[in-house]
């Protein structure tokens, strides 16, 4: 699969994410997104991202599936086009035995070196001289995927999540500081009525 690069300047704007609105009610529904509201929440958890990018991601998912997408949905399909091709565990595993025959047990801070991001991550969790040591190389393995597995999640979810949490406080904030001015007027006009 082709990965993408992300700009420098990389927000959708609100033109831009019109076009994807009108792409997916287009394909899905004119109520696909339903009310004013809703249709600020979508913005403000997808925003953040690259719209050429975001773009592709929403072609496809729709290429794919026949039902609505969910912004987790299109953040999964954005993330698999910008990060990084992320190994399997057993091709972390079998770094670390490598890395055990070639380097030994003396040779932690070289083993160390040559190990990827996520492998050099749980082999300090497991202890490299510990593994070298291991009698039990079944239960090593084991506990190596788990923790990989672990890792490679919580890594995929800081990209997909992005900066979208902050720009959704903000958001709702923004909105009830909009409904209070709008019950505010409401008060101020019975108010004069009276």
């Amino acid at each position: 699969m082709k990965k993408y690069k992300v700009r420098e300047v990389f927000l959708v704007t609100k033109q831009e994410f019109a076009t994807l609105v009108v792409a997916m009610q287009a394909m899905y529904g004119e109520d696909f997104i339903g009310t004013e509201e809703a249709l600020d929440v979508w913005y403000a958890l997808l925003h953040d991202l690259d719209y050429h990018i975001l773009s592709k991601a929403l072609q496809q998912y729709m290429l794919t599936n026949k039902f609505k997408p969910t912004v987790a949905e299109l953040r999964d399909i954005y993330t698999e086009l910008v990060s990084p091709s992320i190994s399997d565990w057993s091709e972390g595993w079998e770094k670390v035995s490598r890395a055990i025959g070639h380097y030994g047990m003396y040779q932690e801070q070289a083993a160390m070196e040559s190990f990827d991001e996520v492998t050099r991550e749980v082999v300090k969790r497991l202890g490299f001289q510990n593994i070298c040591l291991s009698e039990n190389i079944v239960a090593d393995r084991a506990r190596f995927a788990e923790i990989y597995q672990a890792i490679q999640r919580r890594k995929r979810t800081e990209v997909n999540i992005g900066s979208a949490l902050p720009n959704l406080r903000e958001m709702v904030q923004n909105r009830l500081a909009e409904l209070d001015q709008k019950e505010q007027k409401a008060i101020d006009s019975e108010k004069d009525k009276n």
